[in-house]
């Protein structure tokens, strides 16, 4: 009998020497389930039902790293991108996680610092080596920094540890373009197209590539395939204009251009192309407004347009003269 009190009286001792112990483990226990709920909301694209959850999540338990490091994910896709660097940053103090230096670095380069960017992929790459994405992240760093070969041997080394990932391909087409090596461009963007034949990037980047070839049909094609994914590209309508005025098919350019400036009132060089196709098609009071139009929104254009409206004029007059 007098065993059994003391076996109890020892039990109670503990328990009333460490009274945090069972409430911080109750509150990581709730802190998990709001964690849980908040990752279910972001994944739904619910940002404020996250972050509420992420939030209550770091109240239970301040001492919670992967709350956050969630908090920060959601942060991020809000653009408060100093909150992001924050909670990254004490996701990492709390427990270094490559995935946090990985998001970090990626908020850094959506503020412009590449240098800080790179210098937190780098700590990525040293927790897990064989961090494809991380690869692929510095790679694009490097390129915006001008490293292009630095950049192309990381999305080389991103597909040796994936070789499915479609962007690590057109990445590193997008550096070999840069160095003037478009067959190795067109074939990174064509096995990146294979791969993720819903990617934009791939068809519009192999657009360019391939009229730097002369393959003008083929980047016609490529523009119209980048803008059944994305019917709103101005760039892409832009382009494609562009490509279809030299082709002769005014028709079609005026179309796209007449898109832009939909999608755009101020797009200035769409204004200038349009008045260029209204010019040869001898409508010269239309094509008088759409230059005024132009040089309104920039007037840098002047001096371009001077000289190429002088030279369609030119060459009217020349094939006035012809019998």
């Amino acid at each position: 009998m007098i065993r059994s009190c003391v076996l109890f009286l020892l039990v109670l001792v503990g328990v009333l020497a460490n009274p945090v112990a069972g409430s911080s483990q109750v509150n990581r226990r709730l802190a998990t389930e709001y964690l849980n709920r908040g990752t279910q909301e972001l994944e739904a694209g619910n940002l404020d039902a996250a972050l509420a959850n992420f939030e209550r999540a770091i109240e239970l338990d301040p001492n919670y790293g992967a709350s956050y490091f969630s908090r920060g994910l959601v942060r991020k896709r809000q653009r408060d991108f100093d909150g992001a660097i924050n909670d990254f940053t004490r996701s990492i103090k709390l427990k270094p996680m490559a995935e946090a230096y990985l998001n970090r670095g990626a908020t850094l380069k959506d503020k412009g610092d590449s240098d800080g960017a790179i210098t937190d992929y780098n700590k990525a790459i040293a927790l897990n080596p064989d961090y494809s994405d991380a690869f692929y992240n510095r790679g694009i760093a490097k390129d915006d920094k001008g490293d292009l070969d630095g950049a192309i041997s990381d999305f080389s080394r991103a597909i040796e540890l994936s070789p499915s990932n479609a962007r690590a391909f057109v990445g590193r087409g997008f550096a070999r373009m840069k160095k003037g090596d478009a067959d190795g461009a067109l074939a990174d963007y064509s096995k990146g197209i294979e791969l993720n034949p819903r990617g934009f990037l791939g068809f519009y980047n192999r657009a360019f590539t391939r009229k730097l070839k002369g393959d003008l049909d083929g980047a016609i094609a490529d523009l119209s395939k980048a803008l059944e994914i994305n019917t709103s590209d101005v760039d892409a309508l832009h382009e494609r204009g562009i490509l279809r005025s030299a082709k002769g098919d005014l028709d079609g350019a005026l179309a796209d251009f007449n898109k832009v400036v939909e999608l755009n009132p101020r797009h200035a060089r769409a204004y200038a192309n349009r008045g260029m196709i209204m010019l040869l098609r001898r409508q010269d009071a239309e094509a008088q407004r759409e230059f005024a139009k132009a040089i309104e929104f920039d007037s840098s254009l002047r001096a371009d347009l001077e000289k190429s409206i002088e030279q369609i004029r030119r060459a009217r007059q020349e094939n006035a003269s012809k019998p």
